[in-house]
């Protein structure tokens, strides 16, 4: 069955062919070892991955030419895109589609094709693996079931290049919705903050205000995370060193205290759902540090420090103020502020403590870099 050229260039055809994004890409060892191996399997001076556009045959590899594509209209290929399977024609001057094509009618030309369709799982032809020679001959049975899976091989090569680069392009569609998302959270937490501030300031109780303050600032150790995962090249996951130090400048800011901080703050890289509590926990840590250590006219230090050890992470908060109450244990404690640090402890599979240092306290939280333990 012989095809005619408007369904070689029909539109399915063509775009079946392009979703590969094969054309015009350099030369790859992986087709050249193809056609290299169908030339010497069926002893033939030419070879090629031929793939048939729409003006033009394109050849992705080749043995025994020496070019890259020819005008479609000397194209032998294009007549067996409707042929499925391996088309064999001994002598191509027998053949009355063929007799007439200048790549046959000289005295040295082409004699002999055999040409294995290269086939897509929806069924369109796109090219074919095929071997020529100057003279015509057969090609035995051997041969042909090795040139059929050479075949094969040809399209395995290009549907896990399709596959690879769709996935890629899914994960980058992936990655730019996920960046969007952490962008307008952090701008509608931002919202949130700057409607807790306007009730702050319309609220006289002191009670209250503290209270506010408070849920202001865990607002805001949210947003910075999501800031940074904006910002961040690696998609869920973000700098520790960078995010903190912006949690515990926006705390300094609005400290009532004037407690000075000492940060010391190793890079680590953490996922969202690491970070986030982390961030949380820092908040009421510094906050907790920076009401009950110093009176509010001394300019007391509260260092901080996050460093890697043998597989996990250990924050310390430390200060030089009025240490900690007898027999304190944060678990027990009824303060909303503790209940959170323990819940927050928990999702990080962390283990804290406190230590009265005399003078001072010192907070150890030793957690996991990772998720997988929750």
């Amino acid at each position: 069955m012989s095809v005619h050229l408007e369904t070689a260039g029909s539109a399915e055809r063509l775009a079946a062919l392009r979703s590969y994004e094969i054309l015009d890409t350099p030369r790859e060892t992986e087709f050249d070892e193809l056609v290299e191996l169908a030339a010497e399997i069926c002893d033939a001076p030419i070879s090629v991955v031929n793939l048939i556009d729409d003006h033009r045959q394109w050849f992705k590899a080749e043995v025994g030419l020496g070019i890259r594509e020819t005008p479609l209209d000397v194209s032998i290929c294009k007549h067996v895109l409707l042929q499925p399977g391996m088309t064999i024609i001994s002598d191509l001057r027998d053949d009355p589609r063929m007799c007439a094509n200048p790549l046959v009618t000289s005295e040295s030309g082409l004699r002999f094709y055999a040409g294995c369709l290269l086939e897509t799982p929806e069924g369109q032809g796109i090219g074919t693996l095929c071997i020529l020679d100057r003279r015509p001959r057969r090609l035995s049975r051997l041969q042909q079931s090795a040139l059929k899976t050479l075949a094969k091989q040809v399209m395995a090569q290009l549907e896990l290049r399709r596959s690879l680069r769709q996935k890629t392009k899914l994960l980058e569609q992936k990655e730019m919705l996920l960046k969007e998302i952490n962008h307008r959270t952090k701008n509608n937490l931002q919202l949130i903050v700057g409607l807790i501030q306007l009730q702050l300031r319309r609220t006289k109780n002191q009670e209250a205000q503290t209270a506010l303050m408070d849920t202001s600032r865990r607002i805001m150790s949210i947003a910075a995370v999501h800031e940074k995962l904006y910002q961040s090249n690696e998609v869920g996951a973000v700098d520790a060193k960078a995010y903190l130090s912006q949690v515990i400048a926006g705390i300094q800011a609005t400290a009532s205290s004037d407690a000075q901080f000492d940060l010391r703050l190793e890079s680590v890289v953490l996922p969202m759902d690491v970070a986030i509590p982390l961030a949380l926990l820092v908040n009421e840590l510094l906050t907790n540090a920076v009401k009950y250590a110093y009176e509010p006219a001394v300019q007391g230090r509260i260092t901080i420090s996050l460093k890697a050890e043998t597989g996990r992470l250990v924050l310390t908060v430390t200060d030089e103020g009025r240490g900690m109450p007898a027999n304190f244990d944060y678990r027990k404690s009824r303060s909303l502020g503790m209940k959170i640090i323990a819940s927050l402890c928990r999702q990080i599979d962390g283990e804290l403590s406190f230590f009265d240092n005399r003078p001072g306290a010192r907070c150890v939280l030793g957690f996991s870099p990772t998720a997988e333990h929750r």
